[in-house]
């Protein structure tokens, strides 16, 4: 029958997906349902962005018939749905009734055998809050590039060659810092929601601003090609940008068509099974991933950061005392970091978020002048570069990790430890006062 024309499927499967696109999610009622989608036939979707470039994975005939009996009998009201092609399953993110036990709802949906897995519609969010040989006009102010001992590192390596994927919010790709540098973008946010390009933006300039253009900072990979996948958007005036189970899980599969060397996930959230998944296949593939590790103010939101698999990055604590070294989780700086705003501003900004955006960056420097690293010895390579020495900030070093991974370079004459912890002690005591100048409008400096 026509109806089962595969073109035809497509575009009702696209035409569905926007005609839901104005339900902003309900964290509170929705749930997401996978389906094995095995049977489905692969066709081109032909459309405009962001699909001109995908392929399209169609629904099968029996996902459908699934699907829709399933809404059915358990009073589901169908919201949207995406195929996960790097799984074989196609997902539905459905509403349960008001007032209805959505646990008891996921639990049964689990047993039945039509269904391939089940599990709540979870929220996720970024973890930002409100400083040499370049002569970008506030390198100086990045204290991130001493303790990284970034300017001998970059005598070796400047991440060329190296891919990073980005799964973010929106990022201003004109700002003075970052032209050119984001090399492919697509957007998987959900439809109807305010968009925010302050954390994406943040996050792409320590990664890979532009070195040496006299303009702004300098970014820890700075040759490295940038990909941004947007799944976050605004999460309110002075509140993290945010993201969920359904618009993380879509971008994670678009990542998996074409898998970058390294993949930074600026948030976190609950453990999401759904997620963990698509990860575990990313790190399988050989992709390095770098997750934020939780907030002080919420501890239980860990994911993915704790996965094995995953390299979880928390903030470099202002008392080295704070911490002992970590068998897991790797500490960088992340307090009053300098990055990029839109509209080619420049702000201070604190978070973990920041420290796993260090990370990435000097993942790249490591895989482009090592690039038989596997993502373990990245991982062993990084813990050993960590300053373990009494009174040295935690952190971990670009310049000891190079020579960990076998460069003949070394960084260890560059800039002594004691140099490094007085950079940051100074740096960090700085506060923000009025304007920097009349062309670059940001939070300026001043020594209390």
């Amino acid at each position: 029958m026509r109806m089962f024309n595969p073109v035809f499927i497509v575009c009702a499967i696209l035409l569905g997906a926007f005609a839901f696109a104005e339900e902003a999610p309900d964290p509170q009622r929705d749930i997401l349902v996978t389906f094995d989608n095995d049977a489905a036939r692969s066709v081109s979707g032909g459309l405009g962005a962001p699909y001109q470039r995908r392929k399209r994975y169609a629904i099968s005939v029996d996902v459908r018939r699934d699907a829709s009996a399933v809404a059915k009998e358990y009073s589901l009201q169908e919201i949207e749905h995406w195929p996960i092609q790097s799984l074989s399953v196609y997902c539905f993110v459905y509403r349960v009734p008001d007032g209805a036990d959505r646990d008891n709802i996921i639990a049964n949906l689990s047993a039945d055998t039509r269904v391939e897995s089940a599990q709540l519609l979870q929220s996720f969010e970024t973890s930002v809050g409100d400083v040499g040989p370049y002569d970008d006009k506030y390198a100086n102010l990045q204290y991130g590039l001493d303790i990284l001992d970034i300017a001998a590192a970059h005598r070796t390596s400047k991440g060329a060659g190296i891919r990073i994927a980005i799964i973010d919010s929106d990022a201003d790709g004109t700002h003075e810092d970052l032209k050119g540098r984001i090399e492919r973008m697509r957007v998987f946010s959900n439809q109807g929601e305010s968009a925010d390009q302050n954390h994406g933006t943040a996050i792409a300039s320590i990664i890979g601003a532009l070195s040496n253009n006299a303009l702004g900072i300098v970014g820890i990979a700075p040759e490295a090609a940038l990909e941004l996948y947007v799944a976050c958007w605004s999460g309110g005036i002075d509140k993290p940008a945010a993201c969920d189970s359904f618009s993380l899980s879509k971008a994670l599969d678009a990542v998996l068509e074409d898998p970058p060397h390294v993949l930074n996930l600026s948030l976190n959230g609950p453990h999401d099974p759904l997620l963990q998944r698509l990860i575990q296949k990313a790190t399988q593939g050989g992709v390095v991933v770098v997750a934020a590790g939780p907030s002080s103010d919420k501890p239980q939101k860990n994911f993915p950061s704790t996965m094995l698999e995953v390299i979880g990055v928390s903030m470099t604590p202002n008392d080295r005392t704070a911490v002992g070294t970590s068998d897991t989780m790797l500490f960088a700086p992340g307090n009053r970091i300098l990055v990029a705003v839109p509209t080619d501003q420049y702000d201070f900004r604190s978070g973990s978020s920041l420290a796993a955006a260090h990370v990435s960056g000097v993942v790249a420097l490591l895989l482009a002048a090592a690039p038989d690293q596997s993502p373990q010895m990245i991982r062993s390579i990084l813990q050993r570069s960590q300053a373990t020495e009494l009174g040295a900030m935690m952190s971990i070093n670009a310049c000891s990790a190079l020579r960990l991974a076998g460069s003949t370079h070394s960084c260890e004459n560059e800039l002594l430890s004691s140099e490094r912890n007085l950079n940051f002690e100074h740096h960090s005591r700085l506060r923000p006062v009025g304007r920097a100048d009349n062309r670059h409008p940001f939070v300026g400096i001043v020594n209390p």
